[in-house]
């Protein structure tokens, strides 16, 4: 039976953080505390005495760090700031604020270095993590859609992307590497996109199909469509973490990106088909942080995806060993390992 103590957590409301917040939220139960979700946590929580401990899961800009300042520096519970974003917060976020106070755990060393770099308060850096129990349970639910989608799309290699269409995500870069790929080895793949609206132009290229929008799927559904793909693929540029790499690893898939942090921090090199960044470009995200893109030619996308092809054609061993060394990999992001840390800073 839950105590009657709680942990108040505030989670913005987006599909990866909301995730990962059911995670800590998971852990949190099992010492015996109720948790309690909600949009803000003001000055009038912190002083209910059966809320014994507060979490802020948020963005370290200022929109979504300045609601926290003032109950933060108030509150003499266990308390604790998880964050991510995906560059340098502009001067915005320090001038004339109190920010700086908020002692902040950072979702990978590259927001770590970000955040320094502005002159926020970093104490400490815990990843995501997956529930990797629950990932091989929904590997086995997803061979009926892998069943499906043969018979849907024949021998054609299944590449799936799943994600949002925004500036960082590189769908533009998507869209010419797969033009190049369609060149060299017609109908070799189908790539299938699971995202927002996308141009014509990519929704118009040959092997091309939009499966579906995020956010209209269970969680547990979107995993199953990473488990009946071949590889996953992730275009993007800038990331705070990335979590579609760690969790398409996890459900055995390996993945096409970019080498680029924090990807680098918990992707690898062994079994992922990865290639490097040109450079580095700071673009403004409105007046909240400088996005950092990790700029690459597309052509660089499309040998990689071309390799992969071969690769899952030519030599099926090998690209089961490239499956079996993703899951043993990914074990290490298993939730009961990782975030013990975070409420070791709740003080549970």
């Amino acid at each position: 039976m839950l105590s009657k103590d709680q942990v108040v957590i505030s989670a913005l409301i987006a599909v990866s953080v909301t995730n990962q917040a059911d995670l800590i939220k998971r852990l949190i139960e099992e010492k015996g505390y109720g948790v309690f979700y909600q949009k803000t946590i003001s000055i009038y929580d912190i002083k209910k005495e059966k809320n014994k401990a507060f979490l802020w899961f948020t963005i370290a800009t200022y929109p979504f760090l300045g609601d926290a300042v003032a109950p933060y520096i108030l509150c003499n519970k266990p308390k604790a700031v998880y964050v991510t974003l995906e560059g340098i917060p502009t001067k915005a976020n320090i001038l004339c604020s109190n920010i700086p106070k908020l002692q902040l755990i950072a979702n990978s060393e590259f927001v770590r270095n970000c955040l320094s770099q502005a002159g926020m308060n970093v104490i400490d850096m815990v990843h995501h993590a997956v529930d990797w129990n629950r990932c091989q349970e929904l590997r086995k639910d997803s061979k009926q859609l892998r069943t499906k989608w043969e018979g849907e799309y024949g021998k054609r290699v299944k590449i799936l992307y799943v994600g949002r269409n925004d500036p960082r995500k590189g769908l533009d870069k998507l869209e010419k590497a797969i033009a190049i790929v369609n060149e060299s080895m017609k109908d070799k793949a189908v790539f299938l996109l699971f995202t927002e609206g996308v141009t014509e132009a990519l929704e118009a290229l040959p092997n091309v199909l939009r499966i579906g929008s995020v956010n209209t799927l269970p969680y547990d559904q979107v995993l199953r469509l990473i488990g009946a793909c071949d590889y996953l693929i992730f275009p993007s540029v800038a990331e705070g973490f990335g979590m579609p790499v760690l969790e398409a690893n996890a459900m055995g898939r390996p993945v096409i990106h970019s080498w680029f942090p924090p990807l680098s921090e918990f992707s690898s090199k062994d079994f992922n088909f990865v290639f490097g960044y040109s450079e580095e470009t700071l673009v403004k995200q409105q007046n909240l942080q400088y996005w950092i893109f990790h700029e690459y030619r597309p052509e660089m996308l499309a040998e990689m995806i071309v390799d992969a092809i071969k690769i899952f054609n030519n030599s099926k061993k090998e690209y089961q060993e490239y499956c079996s060394k993703a899951l043993d990999h990914s074990k290490n992001w298993d939730f009961k390992k990782i975030y013990p840390k975070i409420l070791a800073h709740l003080g549970l």
